[in-house]
């Protein structure tokens, strides 16, 4: 439909307009939509990804802010650091749609650091238990590490430990000591060690490399900035909870930890479900007696105690001392034999209680400094109920940082993607000559093709078409077998013409050519031919400038196809020196599955490329899909 500038003031002609522009726009918002909805699930986290928002509120919402920056810590709420918070909390996507209690958590923890006498209190609490948690035994300690972090800090000790030698001298010493195989070092996973059993009693760490590792790398958490960040991901193991547990299974009502030693159900509690980790024995003379008694019963012969416990063999099994500690299933089972007398426990608890002992000498003095949740002095009756201030600790770690702790969350998703995708060796460079040579081939195959069919008019030019157009009657699946077999039978696999090759000639392409050749005037041809011009000239400079916007719409294509293709490049190049960046990005969206935010940010970073192009090139586009329509 066509309106004419004078016809354009009349009142039905400007309806017509209005709901044109009205279709335009909502087409334009259908396709901007997604577009900011990809750009802000690649800046979320497990608090808000499932939100999916064209923006993120955190940004400007300063409660939403706050439990982004409490979400970046921990899998899940932490219902035993905040025992204020609703008690069906878990899951953070089923928190962050709570927006009602979402507001009414987190302001009193916003408000109390804007209080100066409640944020001197919790800026002290905060300080206490981070000079704490740096001065307690590490082993004993649980990391809700963020996975985005294990990558980097292996890699740097490991590269540390090679002399700087690159990450694939890395990543090869880290297979000879951990005498495992990994192909990145974004395929090592800490999960394992993040969830050892803790709460068992006769379980207890190991000493190999990756343990020992693990332990350096909880230890690290614990020293970025501890005086502006005094909430840590590494944190002692508490003993009180299993203790409270043991006596509810009992049928019994819960009791202070530790427990008084006259106490029958705090010895049993000792003697059976007490962490062996943490339990010493009060080596006598007698104790020594038992132990040489119970190795000659279980052990029977020195040869078989070495054996047992990796240990040189000794003259006689009454030469082994007894120790106060022995990371050994030997010694946990001798344990087991042992009266609750003949014990002495720890717990992070009991070191706490001691640390603010010697720190404030009275209750008085700590009730009189420590504030709780709603800014109210502590009234501490005993050393036991005093509480690990992690609550008041995160409170002073958001008000010093929350807005830069967000920030950081925000960009580690491309840290990450850029790590994986741009800072790997080939990855970038593969790509750029795929796509380069890709472009070459398509810009040179298809139009030799075409221009044959079209100028020479073959016997069986129609045959030949159809053939051409039969070819994408197949999925790329049904080809994928046959091709791959014979790329193997020409020796091309882990190459980049077995990338290259079965893309230059492409079916439509050498259809629509050949239709846009065959509309060009013939005069042209017959003038060129008289004036002496042979085909390659006549090709070259006559048939080639006008097929211009054709072209740039075939080398788009092959662009996308190049640029995007990852089943193919996957299936005969099996080397990662030959990986592309779509190749990089299916294998880093399968180790990131299981944050998804993360696989979003490499669909951006990746997507950026052919957005840039397709802007730099909408008019000739445009010129591509009109002048055939118009032909």
């Amino acid at each position: 439909m066509i309106i004419l500038p004078v016809e354009r003031k009349t009142w039905r002609a400007r309806i017509v307009l209005s709901i044109l522009y009205l279709f335009l726009t909502l087409g334009a918002i259908t396709m901007v939509w997604p577009f900011l909805m990809m750009i802000s699930g690649s800046i979320t986290g497990r608090f808000d990804y499932h939100r999916y928002a064209p923006v993120v509120r955190a940004i400007w919402d300063e409660p939403d802010r706050f439990m982004r920056v409490l979400a970046s810590y921990h899998a899940r709420f932490p219902n035993a650091i905040f025992p204020d918070a609703p008690a069906h909390w878990g899951s953070w996507s089923a928190i962050a749609e709570d927006r009602q209690q979402v507001i009414a958590f987190a302001n009193p923890w916003i408000e109390g650091m804007r209080q100066p006498q409640t944020a001197s209190a919790w800026r002290q609490m905060a300080k206490d238990f981070a000079d704490f948690n740096r001065s307690y035994d590490v082993r004993n300690s649980v990391c809700d590490f963020d996975e985005r972090d294990v990558a980097p800090y292996v890699r740097a000790a490991f590269e540390a430990q090679t002399g700087h030698q690159g990450p694939e001298v890395a990543l090869a010493e880290l297979n000879r000591t951990w005498e495992i195989r990994y192909n990145s070092f974004y395929s090592i996973r800490m999960r394992a060690q993040q969830r050892v059993p803790l709460h068992y009693p006769d379980w207890d760490w190991s000493e190999d490399p990756k343990t020992l590792l693990w332990h350096e790398f909880k230890a690290h958490y614990r020293e970025l900035d501890p005086e502006r960040q005094p909430y840590p991901r590494t944190r002692p193991y508490c003993i009180a909870p299993l203790w409270q547990k043991w006596r509810a299974k009992q049928g019994l009502e819960t009791a202070r930890f530790p427990g008084d030693p006259a106490d029958p159900h705090w010895q049993t509690f000792v003697t059976r479900a007490y962490p062996k980790r943490l339990i010493t024995v009060r080596c006598t003379p007698q104790r020594q007696q038992q132990w040489t008694e119970f190795l000659i019963r279980t052990c029977k012969t020195p040869a078989h105690y070495a054996q047992l416990t990796g240990k040189p063999q000794p003259a006689n099994l009454a030469d082994v001392p007894l120790l106060p500690y022995e990371n050994s299933t030997l010694w946990r089972q001798f344990v087991n034999t042992l009266p609750f007398e003949a014990l002495d426990t720890t717990s992070p608890e009991v070191e706490w209680q001691r640390y603010l002992k010697a720190r404030y000498g009275s209750l008085a003095t700590l009730n009189a400094t420590y504030r709780d949740r709603l800014g109210q002095p502590y009234q501490i009756t005993d050393w036991r109920d005093i509480p690990m201030p992690l609550a008041q600790a995160f409170a002073v770690t958001y008000a010093n940082c929350g807005k830069s702790l967000l920030w950081q969350d925000m960009t580690a998703n491309y840290r990450t993607v850029c790590d994986v995708l741009f800072l790997r060796g080939q990855a970038w460079w593969n790509t750029i000559v795929l796509v380069v040579l890709t472009i070459l081939a398509t810009l040179t195959v298809n139009p030799l093709a075409a221009y044959a069919l079209s100028r020479f008019r073959l016997r069986y030019t129609e045959g030949i078409l159809l053939f051409l157009l039969a070819t994408m009657a197949f999925p790329a699946a049904v080809t994928a077998i046959p091709g791959f077999l014979l790329i193997r039978e020409l020796g091309l696999l882990n190459t980049f013409a077995a990338l290259v090759l079965p893309t230059v000639a492409n079916g439509l392409s050498i259809f629509i050519l050949k239709g846009f050749f065959d509309a060009l005037p013939r005069e042209l041809y017959e003038a060129a031919t008289i004036d002496g011009a042979g085909e390659w000239q006549i090709f070259r400079h006559i048939t080639l400038p006008m097929t211009t916007p054709i072209l740039a719409v075939n080398a788009l294509n092959a662009f996308v196809a190049a640029y995007n293709s990852w089943e193919w490049a996957l299936l005969v190049c099996q080397r990662q020196s030959h990986w592309t960046l779509s190749v990089w990005l299916y294998q880093m969206s399968r180790q990131f599955g299981g944050t998804p935010w993360v696989v979003m940010a490499g669909f951006v970073m990746v997507s950026i490329p052919t957005a840039i192009v397709f802007l730099l090139c909408q008019r000739v586009i445009l010129r591509g899909i009109v002048l055939p329509s118009m032909k």
